[in-house]
């Protein structure tokens, strides 16, 4: 696809993030210790929130007293560990340990996955059937904390799947408020086994890869987790001049917004001419970690300047849309 066309597509093409809240909330089966319940609840809780497989390989004796991170835990009637960790303390941990936080503002993903059975029929997996195949993704999606959406996979979805095209997907993605869409091409053998091609299409371009269910999964997570993860502790300050805030109530929405992003660590008023508003913000990552992080759902848009100029190179420039 020529490059104009690519970005003219995504210039076009809404946001949809979702904000995960449990990602440092975890059940898992006692098992044969609560110690090793509590061990294994820790390293699934870092993967998650590192964005990072190696994660728990990779912080090694670090893990060795997960109980010290727990904020809250219990053990249930049907013996399953519910533990809810500290979220500072985690990101503590992992940034200590030089891994990166990736945090609670992920793309939302549309799954479209198609599986032919060892007789040669096929069928689409869809918000409606086929439970047992969504929950086989859905699973890894919540070990990965990936927000996923399923289709309807009526004619016009299948129109434009069928088409297997970058755009066609994000096309269909934008239809179910999704920022990507994730295709799945799959073979069951006799034994129940299968094998999916998988196609990846974000902003950043496409992706794919060839495995089991597990893998389109981990393909979406771990390209989503290298652009929108942040490493090390220290901060960086940014200026973001936000116009559209007419009043008070705008400006409120503006700045709890800003406030609840997990890269935002502080927010200050620097400037305030007629609608127009400059900020000071701490972040995690740099400047351009926040704009990734602000296009994601859309609710602030970026300020093209006017006859082609370049972009202020000591400030970002978004609108605010409520």
């Amino acid at each position: 696809m020529p490059l104009g066309l690519w970005v003219a597509l995504l210039a076009a093409t809404p946001a949809f993030a979702v904000t995960v809240p449990d990602l440092y909330e975890i059940s898992l089966p006692v098992g044969t210790s609560k110690d090793t319940a509590f061990s294994d609840a820790l390293k699934a809780v870092v993967v998650r929130v590192s964005g990072r497989r190696d994660a728990a390989v990779r912080l090694g004796p670090a893990l060795n007293n997960p109980r010290q991170y727990a904020q809250r835990f219990g053990v249930s009637s049907d013996n399953v560990l519910e533990v809810g960790f500290d979220s500072v303390a985690v990101d503590r941990l992992l940034t200590g340990a030089g891994l990166p936080v990736w945090g609670r503002e992920r793309p939302q993903t549309l799954v479209l996955l198609s599986i032919e059975n060892a007789a040669g029929s096929s069928y689409w997996v869809d918000n409606r059937a086929n439970a047992a195949d969504r929950e086989a993704v859905a699973r890894v999606a919540r070990q990965r904390g990936l927000p996923i959406v399923w289709p309807d996979m009526d004619s016009q979805d299948r129109n434009q799947v069928t088409a297997g095209t970058p755009a066609a997907l994000l096309q269909v993605a934008a239809r179910y408020n999704a920022n990507a869409a994730l295709l799945g091409m799959g073979r069951r053998d006799a034994a129940g086994g299968m094998s999916v091609r998988w196609t990846l299409a974000s902003e950043e371009g496409p992706g794919e890869s060839t495995g089991s269910v597990e893998d389109g999964v981990h393909l979406a997570a771990d390209t989503f987790a290298r652009i929108y993860s942040a490493s090390g502790s220290s901060l960086d300050s940014v200026a973001l001049e936000i116009s559209g805030i007419a009043n008070l109530g705008t400006y409120a929405s503006a700045l709890n917004y800003l406030e609840a992003m997990t890269v935002v660590r502080s927010v200050s008023v620097e400037q305030v001419a007629g609608d127009t508003m400059r900020f000071r913000l701490a972040v995690r990552g740099d400047a351009a970690m926040l704009r990734r992080a602000l296009a994601l759902d859309g609710k602030l848009v970026p300020v093209t300047p006017a006859d082609g100029a370049a972009p202020p190179a000591d400030r970002l420039q978004f609108r605010f849309q409520p």
